[in-house]
């Protein structure tokens, strides 16, 4: 599937599909120039910049435009969550090759604004935090009438947040790698792999039809990479180690973490 050709469809059939347990990996076409893939961002507004700023400086040295890819989970836990999201919508609006992927804390916040009283253990996984982010006073939140709080969301999360959020792809395969927040299922097709799977990593990390998997949620203290497998969450809500892999359509892929340095090196030790 044809990722810039279809996507929109694709999507509106997903979304109006609101049991779907399985999911189409889309292909991300064409795949004619640098491909960044950002672990989990995790309302880590200012590493971002930071981040992207090296990453816009890398991709000058190619001829063609590059594509930034989030692996998902760039909500909840730290502090700046609306305006990250602010900031990726304000690129795709330029025209940014930027795209995000839905990771389980996309998940849990689409679920809470649905139906916010069946959905409260959200908060206690940095929904709070990202409530704030918002503006919204978060003490007694927990105690409110449904409709009160119905009326706060509505009143603080613009509606196109929520239509970002729902807009998050579940994976894209890039080449050969297979790209998802937390994992696929090797015993299932691209055209029909388990949500669980790709949002929280319950089949594992290795991806069908020989693909290489890259994914976050996991978080690592360096990045790990295997033969089949690249893991980059490197915890930057924690710790400011925010991680990047740079994939070409030929050639070994490189990797950036920031605090430990500011250019992209060779991966070694394992030819992908």
């Amino acid at each position: 599937m044809k990722l810039f050709q279809d996507l929109i469809s694709k999507l509106a059939v997903q979304r109006r599909n609101k049991n779907m347990r399985n999911a189409e990996i889309l292909e991300l076409f064409p795949f004619d120039g640098p491909v960044y893939v950002v672990g989990d961002l995790h309302g880590c507004l200012a590493a971002y910049l930071h981040l992207e700023s090296l990453i816009l400086k890398d991709a000058e040295t190619y001829p063609t435009q590059p594509t930034i890819i989030l692996l998902g989970d760039i909500v909840d836990r730290g502090p700046q969550t609306a305006a990250l999201i602010d900031h990726v919508l304000s690129r795709q609006r330029a025209g940014s090759r930027t795209i995000c992927l839905m990771g389980n804390h996309e998940a849990m916040m689409l679920e809470f604004l649905a139906n916010p009283d069946s959905n409260m253990s959200w908060l206690e996984f940095g929904g709070f935090e990202t409530l704030a982010s918002y503006g919204i006073d978060t003490g007694g939140l927990t105690r409110m009438s449904a409709r009160k709080l119905a009326q706060l969301l509505s009143a603080h999360i613009p509606q196109n947040h929520i239509t970002f959020l729902q807009n998050t792809l579940l994976g894209l395969q890039v080449g050969r790698f297979f790209l998802a927040h937390a994992g696929a299922d090797c015993a299932k097709p691209l055209t029909s792999q388990p949500i669980n799977a790709l949002l929280w990593g319950s089949a594992g990390q290795i991806p069908p039809q020989d693909l290489i998997m890259v994914h976050g949620h996991f978080v690592v203290d360096e990045p790990k990479v295997s033969a089949r497998c690249v893991s980059i969450d490197t915890g930057a809500y924690m710790n400011g180690r925010l991680t990047c892999l740079r994939l070409l359509p030929t050639g070994q892929p490189a990797i950036l973490t920031l605090t430990v340095g500011d250019v992209f090196k060779d991966l070694v030790g394992v030819q992908l």
